[in-house]
């Protein structure tokens, strides 16, 4: 038995599988990732920089994380300019 198992028969609720999306660098320009970054998570133009700087640096960034329905809208919307992410 799993985890995951376990915990929904001790409590009785079903625990929904967290998961990331993660964005890798690419060769985009640097305003077409923050814009798009922006268009799909809402989130304010510093905290869509932090993602780009990180996934430029380090290869790849957690752009969010959550359940797997709300990653792949985001997920979606990221694609509309071929930007290359993964869920996890």
């Amino acid at each position: 038995m799993s985890t995951k198992e376990k915990e929904s028969a001790v409590t009785g609720i079903d625990i929904p599988e967290m998961r990331k999306l993660i964005l890798f660098n690419s060769g985009h320009f640097w305003e077409q990732v923050i814009l798009q970054l922006q268009k799909a998570t809402g989130f304010d133009v510093i905290q869509c920089e932090q993602i780009a700087i990180i996934a430029h640096t380090k290869g790849k960034a957690v752009v969010k994380s959550g359940g797997y329905e709300e990653l792949a809208q985001i997920n979606s919307v990221l694609r509309e300019i071929n930007l290359i992410t993964e869920i996890k």
